[in-house]
């Protein structure tokens, strides 16, 4: 591990910092993502097609954050989406993600702007003294926009308040991992069967599926403003994916992911090519010169998969190369 200061900007911060503000920004992200779909899930009951039963759609919200099919018994809608929201014991609540959000931000509490840490801790407290059935009985729609907007703000007063530095980096770094995999996680739950690609899209009732789809990725608005009302799949993967104004998109994500590890590595003093930018650079290509019809004509399960490793092998190469790096790979800065 390198432990060389932290205020001299052509420096390593302290890995176990850069650690922190790298996890925190992406539980932070992860209860912003799981607010928004337990949020468009209750919306979708309201609008709910009959080909699609209450369970199956339960699975696959379930199934979209990466959850095993026993991590929760599908006992009746309510309790799963209470839990979902608030139980402490469970790793994938939001609950639980704020509180891992909230620890790693109080191990580097120097490091942040003090509105960063009012902010989130307040977000923490919020829904710490949350009751379940209380949230549920008045408004859990109202509860979920609270934790969305929270983290928005959180995301506006760093941009704000905290110098764009080697942290900074590090925020933004877990962001954009965290919505590359939880985007292509859910796409591959979302849209896998072979009816989705079918000419003309789904019909009737099941328009309000495809709608979900794009607000569970908050990108309702902006894809009507590229495209049209008309809800057409290979549309939507193409702006989910390809699109490269839309902050969520896979694109966007990678092209700011790789800016970000570029900066990192001049402010470190690092070799731009390591491994780390390379695997960026490569998935950038990827998703920068791909067509939807190509990528839906072939195997869309392992396109989705091969994006999602290559995020995972950048994460892993992100801990080599800053976080777990040796003592050799130090000395030799």
């Amino acid at each position: 591990m390198g432990f060389i200061q932290i205020d001299d900007h052509r420096n390593d911060m302290l890995s176990r910092v850069a650690e922190s503000m790298y996890w925190m920004s992406r539980y932070l992200e992860r209860a912003e993502h799981l607010a928004r779909l337990v949020d468009v899930h209750l919306n979708l009951m309201l609008d709910s097609s009959p080909e699609i039963t209450e369970r199956e759609r339960l699975r696959r919200l379930l199934d979209s954050i990466g959850m095993q099919p026993d991590d929760y018994p599908l006992t009746d809608e309510e309790t799963v989406l209470k839990r979902l929201t608030f139980d402490p014991e469970s790793e994938f609540s939001i609950r639980s993600h704020l509180t891992n959000a909230r620890e790693n931000a109080r191990q580097i509490r120097e490091e942040l702007s003090s509105e960063m840490w009012l902010q989130l801790n307040k977000l923490y407290l919020d829904v710490q003294r949350a009751e379940a059935d209380d949230v549920w009985e008045d408004s859990p729609h109202s509860f979920l926009v609270s934790i969305k907007e929270g983290s928005h703000l959180f995301q506006g007063l760093t941009d704000a308040t905290m110098n764009h530095n080697q942290g900074w980096y590090f925020i933004q770094i877990g962001r954009y991992v965290e919505r590359v995999i939880a985007l292509v996680t859910f796409l591959n739950v979302q849209l896998q069967q072979s009816e989705d690609f079918a000419d003309g899209g789904r019909q009737g009732n099941q328009y309000f599926e495809l709608v979900s789809v794009l607000k569970s990725n908050s990108a309702f608005e902006a894809y009507c403003k590229v495209y049209n009302p008309d809800m057409k799949p290979e549309w939507i993967v193409d702006f989910l994916l390809f699109n490269e104004q839309f902050p969520r998109s896979a694109r966007f994500c990678v092209d700011q992911l790789l800016v970000c590890l570029q900066r990192l590595a001049e402010v470190t003093v690092r070799n731009k090519n390591q491994r780390v930018n390379r695997l960026a650079g490569r998935l950038q290509s990827l998703l920068s010169y791909d067509d939807v019809g190509d990528v839906l004509s072939g195997d869309f399960h392992n396109y989705l998969m091969n994006i999602r490793q290559q995020a995972y092998a950048i994460h892993d190469s992100l801990y080599d190369a800053y976080i777990t790096y040796s003592i050799e790979t130090a000395l030799k800065k």
